[in-house]
């Protein structure tokens, strides 16, 4: 009998129709089930993918990275043909090659980024409305970078997080928070070691309050030194998140 073969591959997905990555029972849509299903029919038997990250409902993904076994032995190209033919069109796989036995999508990542999207236009656009969150056209993004600067480094970020595992840290590295505008849109970029379930949504709510100067350019700061939920703005929609880098490669670190 062939040995498995793990490989390692990057896909990309518009969250919009997706309950998240995760496979569910009560959630037959999920971007995890629809790629062990393409992967199923290929290899003739299940074939399970871990991924990088979980991402949840109506996220969006550019740079997912997944590992999986298969046997035989295959050349990268013609998986990536062949999982692409099987594929929705909302799920696309761009990058397969072969990987040490040892890979794991999650384990091995090193870091990490988010990209969140809010667009101040009065009239959004159909073809970037799945993409952006809206946001008031009076939104100040130079209050939103003033806060985010209290973000980067290795802090407590628990009160931004959700459903944590029992004993699980809540201590989390971030690299940078990079704030951005571009035309009507705001967008902010986060690079971490590790992200908790629900914690960019969180701060990107709180950082759309102070854009909008519901709240001080402080909270961020207040929200980490007490840990106190009640100042915690409404979470930010899922629809403005994308996954769009997953590294391996500690050369990137910088």
């Amino acid at each position: 009998m062939s040995e498995l073969v793990r490989y390692r591959a990057r896909l990309a997905y518009v969250g919009t129709d997706f309950h998240g990555w995760q496979r569910q029972k009560n959630a037959p849509r999920t971007v995890q089930a629809v790629l062990e299903k393409a992967l199923g029919r290929l290899a003739g038997g299940p074939v399970p993918a871990h991924a990088a990250g979980r991402t949840d409902a109506g996220v969006h993904a550019d740079g997912q990275v997944v590992h999986f076994d298969m046997t035989p032995s295959r050349m990268p190209e013609r998986i990536l043909e062949a999982i692409n033919a099987l594929l929705p069109w909302d799920v696309r796989v761009f990058e397969v090659e072969k990987a040490p036995p040892d890979f794991h999508a999650r384990r091995d990542a090193l870091w990490k980024e988010y990209l969140y999207r809010w667009s101040r236009a009065r009239v959004i656009a159909p073809r970037d409305s799945p993409f952006v969150a809206p946001l008031s056209p009076r939104a100040e993004a130079q209050r939103m970078l003033a806060a985010a600067r209290d973000l980067p480094g290795r802090r407590d970020f628990g009160v931004f997080g959700v459903r944590r595992a029992a004993g699980e840290s809540s201590v989390r590295n971030l690299h940078f928070v990079r704030i951005e505008e571009r035309g009507e849109e705001i967008q902010a970029l986060f690079r971490g070691d590790a992200f908790l379930r629900g914690m960019v949504r969180a701060i990107c709510g709180v950082l759309a309050d102070v854009g909008r100067g519901k709240a001080p350019v402080g909270r961020v700061a207040e929200l980490i030194e007490t840990q106190d939920r009640g100042l915690l703005a409404p979470k930010a929609p899922a629809c403005g998140l994308t996954l769009v880098r997953v590294s391996y490669e500690s050369a990137e670190m910088e």
